[in-house]
């Protein structure tokens, strides 16, 4: 069977034209936010302690771990959580602040823009079966599942069905209404990962 033009041009774009724009576009909003990484920073050091930028395990394009990376929100000792350290947390998670160094992942070509939810290694097993095209695609800091299953309750086989039919419609077109859908959905309830 013969590819139609528009399987040819979102496999083109697939192929060629999503890691250009990925690093291009980047690129330019990692240098753009890099002030306001660096005041996150600082003030996760201020309430958590060091380090302020942490890097965690996840399963990438072609199975391959990476370190994504993600300012701190934890305290990783005994100490009481009330106060300014909840809410500095809660902000930073809910309004996805704390996601903003994985541009960084998408400049070294470890993420894309757009993509399935990077996952960590233990969780990517358990999905075993579907694997291989699930991360025929690399992970997004931004995707239908961030975005469509945001704290929803919905459980992990819904979320992974979301990623397949992303991978299975990579286009353009998806691409751009899923960041155009991003901004909003950051003031939307989200779930603790």
């Amino acid at each position: 069977m013969e590819p139609t033009g528009a399987t040819q041009a979102a496999g083109l774009y697939a192929r060629f034209g999503k890691p250009i724009l990925d690093r291009v576009l980047g690129l330019i909003l990692a240098i753009l936010t890099l002030p306001v990484v660096v005041v996150l920073l600082v003030m996760s050091w201020i309430a958590f302690g060091w380090p302020p930028l942490v890097r965690v395990s996840r399963t990438g394009r072609g199975r391959r771990r990476f370190n994504l990376y993600r300012v701190n929100t934890r305290k990783d000792y005994q100490t009481d959580l009330r106060g300014r350290h909840l809410r500095l947390s809660s902000l930073l998670r809910s309004t996805s602040l704390d996601e903003l160094p994985q541009l960084w992942n998408v400049v070294l070509g470890h993420m894309s823009l757009v993509g399935p939810r990077p996952i960590d290694p233990v969780t990517a097993l358990q999905f075993e079966k579907d694997a291989a095209r699930r991360h025929s695609a690399r992970p997004g800091v931004t995707g239908p599942w961030q975005l469509e299953a945001r704290g929803d309750g919905r459980n992990l086989t819904d979320h992974i069905a979301l990623d397949l039919a992303y991978v299975e419609n990579i286009s353009f077109l998806t691409d751009l209404g899923l960041l155009l859908r991003t901004v909003p959905a950051l003031f939307r309830h989200r779930e603790e990962v």
